[in-house]
């Protein structure tokens, strides 16, 4: 804390000290600054007969932001909800107690004031002060008045400073809430029904989007936090018999942010039986219609276009139709409905010397739509339909029925930005199905943006939908368009930022073990009743296959690291990573034996029954063992379960590398072949998934695993 904080803090005793309380509970006001203003319109006596007899009829709160010192005579500029006012702190008119809280307050401070109001010479409309009340100290200083906040970043830390300070930014919100406001009025005035649908879905769906992950504790199950407001919910409840819904919802994309992108963000949708995309159109022109009039009392707009430079948009209908496809081929000379996959399309893109980030990990939809946002949509300033979108890239929508290759479909595209997503609604479960499945192939094949099958949402088709078309909008974009801004994060109150800032008050954790705190015991005599040299020579004994070998050397890698960060004894974790499967090729062609002949092999070399006991456990539950019906209970077991498992999902990685190594190899490649089932099929991912009850996320697991077997990678072959 610097030394004017101090100061301003030590002011509190002195405040105490005359009877206030530095933060106290509640402030009753008369009324506001603007009611204040306009009360005075009715006539005010003058400032001499008020000093001699005060009416004490106006009592005002809020944050003092200026004070002129006179001597006798002081004036300060006190800020609400409703905006700034100027007060007269006169001596000889206050009571005491106020004149002494007077020479203590700061700039900041919070305070309420009871007077009567007159006209300055100025002309200026002022409170006559008669007595003070304090209501809340501020220990840090405002910045400096005329400049307020000028660095960027500190502006989305500290929005309160930048609304306290700048009486536009805080009109700005205030106009979201009132764009908001507008758009419900609306709605509700054309028989729209507001519900709210989940946050935590089982699937994620709804739009083609990176979702965020994260896990459901009490039903131990992985959700995803919605990429978009409810879209498969409110056709749900259309089925049910709403025909009119609407929500506004926060969304959340696990995807990169630029000036026209947040990870998480503010959409309302709405859906309506038996509207097609043409109703929705007409529909949305009125809407703007009505907004513009409402919110800013003109169809024209100045805002800024990508380069910073002021454009005029003009929201007058009726707008503009451009097609999809014939708008990308005029501006690329790719008719993209000629290609009917990812790799045709690519090799048309390359052809034409297009550059797009990752096309190769693109699916066609996605492929498609990252080409258009090269070529075409950077042209789009005036307010434009984009229609018939190609079915690929549409996995919910209506295919045309005069070409059945695009779907009834329309963007609203304002200054290059994507701001309504809107089309007729798919409602054949047969046409869905085929549809969820092309995207979830992709999603297989690395994609991460297509969807995934749903089942219970093509259940709900399957008992019958009306015609529907929906619509969603950024609210975000919208309101940045409308208030002149160019950056998201301009309208979005706390945007989020990494942290400047350690928590403070938490006592440090005790810092984990690793490769140098954690020296090797190879000689030592442990727990585990036998040195790991003896290990060595039963493996050697017991194991010839190369294969196993290498198994068993993985899996004793990674339980070390394992010990470790969990703070145990680095050999007896070690020992049963090595050992666990010692009695394989006396068992591997009868596998219901396994981990029961391990037993008598340990025995005679004085293995501690404790350890075999946790060396069998990695086979409880599995259907061809002897242990079918047991279950793993502590974190020893656990942790060698998901060890020995995940060295197969490494090794099958490592080997379909183009060099055959883990040399360089990232834990998000690997994450990706862990969701991919059809790779290394035989892994078990659900007992990798045990690494939770260590306390582990999967990517710190997949990362220990893959940094622990790199590490042996010459001895293994990788």
């Amino acid at each position: 804390m610097d030394k004017l904080a101090e100061e301003r803090l030590n002011k509190i005793k002195i405040i105490e000290a005359l009877g206030y309380k530095p933060y106290p509970e509640k402030f009753e006001r008369t009324h506001y600054s603007n009611e204040a203003l306009e009360f005075a319109k009715k006539g005010v006596r003058n400032s001499e007969t008020i000093a001699k007899k005060n009416k004490n009829n106006v009592i005002l709160c809020g944050r003092m932001m200026s004070f002129r010192d006179f001597g006798k005579l002081n004036f300060a500029h006190l800020q609400d909800d409703k905006g700034r006012i100027q007060i007269c702190l006169m001596k000889g008119v206050m009571d005491e107690k106020s004149e002494k809280l007077m020479k203590v307050l700061d700039i900041g401070d919070f305070i309420g004031v009871t007077g009567e109001l007159f006209k300055t010479k100025h002309g200026e409309i002022t409170l006559l002060v008669s007595k003070m009340d304090f209501l809340g100290k501020a220990i840090r200083p405002l910045p400096e008045k005329w400049h307020g906040l000028q660095d960027q970043e500190a502006k989305y830390r500290q929005r309160y400073l930048d609304m306290v300070m700048s009486e536009d930014v805080k009109k700005r919100f205030e106009l979201r809430s009132h764009i908001l406001r507008k758009l419900r009025e609306f709605y509700w005035s054309k028989g729209f029904m507001e519900i709210e649908t989940p946050v935590l879905e089982n699937i994620s769906s709804g739009a083609a989007a990176k979702p965020f992950q994260t896990h459901h504790n009490a039903l131990d199950m992985e959700v995803y936090l919605r990429i978009a407001a409810g879209e498969l919910w409110q056709k749900m409840a259309i089925v049910g018999g709403m025909e009119k819904t609407f929500e506004v919802a926060r969304c959340f994309r696990n995807e990169g942010m630029d000036p026209s992108h947040l990870q998480e963000f503010t959409m309302i949708e709405h859906y309506a039986a038996y509207w097609n995309f043409e109703d929705n159109m007409k529909f949305t022109e009125e809407m703007f219609e009505y907004l513009m009039k409402e919110v800013i009392g003109s169809t024209k707009v100045e805002v800024l276009d990508r380069d910073g430079k002021p454009v005029t948009v003009d929201f007058k209908t009726p707008w503009p139709r451009k097609d999809y496809v014939e708008m990308i081929k005029k501006d690329s000379g790719i008719d993209v409905l000629e290609h009917n996959t990812s790799e045709s399309l690519l090799k048309a893109i390359k052809t034409k010397k297009i550059e797009i980030e990752d096309a190769e990990k693109m699916g066609y939809g996605n492929l498609v739509d990252h080409l258009y946002k090269k070529v075409s949509r950077p042209k789009l300033i005036q307010p434009t339909f984009v229609i018939h979108h190609p079915a690929d890239t549409k996995p919910l929508a209506r295919r045309n029925d005069k070409n059945p290759k695009v779907c009834d479909t329309f963007q609203l595209l304002v200054n290059t930005w994507e701001v309504i997503n809107a089309y007729s609604e798919l409602v054949d479960p047969m046409d869905q199905r085929d549809r969820m499945e092309t995207q979830a192939r992709a999603k297989a094949a690395g994609d991460e943006d297509a969807m995934s099958m749903n089942e219970d949402y093509l259940e709900c088709m399957e008992h019958g939908m009306p015609p529907i078309s929906g619509w969603g909008m950024g609210i975000d974009r919208i309101v940045t368009l409308l208030t002149q801004q160019d950056n998201l994060r301009d309208v979005v109150m706390f945007p989020l930022l990494k942290p400047l800032h350690k928590q403070v008050g938490i006592p440090p954790a005790k810092p984990q073990k690793d490769d140098k705190h954690c020296p090797d015991k190879k000689s030592d005599v442990i727990k585990a009743g036998i040195t790991y040299e003896k290990a060595v020579e039963i493996l050697d004994k017991h194991i010839k296959d190369p294969t196993m070998r290498n198994h068993a050397r993985e899996s004793e890698v990674v339980m070390r690291k394992l010990a470790c960060k969990m703070r145990e004894d680095e050999n007896t974790w070690g020992i049963a990573g090595l050992l666990h499967d010692i009695d394989y090729e006396l068992t591997k062609d009868s596998p219901a034996d396994h981990c029961v002949m391990s037993r008598a092999i340990l025995k005679d070399y004085d293995v501690s029954d404790e350890l075999v006991d946790v060396m069998a456990s990695h086979v409880y539950g599995a259907p061809f063992g002897c242990f079918p019906d047991r279950e793993r209970e502590t974190i020893f077991e656990h942790a060698l379960a998901c060890a020995e498992t995940v060295t197969g999902l490494v090794y099958a990685y490592g080997l379909m590398r183009p060099d055959k190594t883990l040399e360089g190899a990232k834990v998000k490649s690997l994450k990706k072949k862990f969701k991919d089932k059809s790779f290394a099929a035989n892994v078990n991912r659900d007992v990798i998934m045990e690494c939770e009850y260590l306390g582990l996320t999967l990517d710190d697991f997949l990362q220990m695993a893959l940094d622990a077997i790199r590490e042996i990678g010459d001895e293994i072959g990788l």
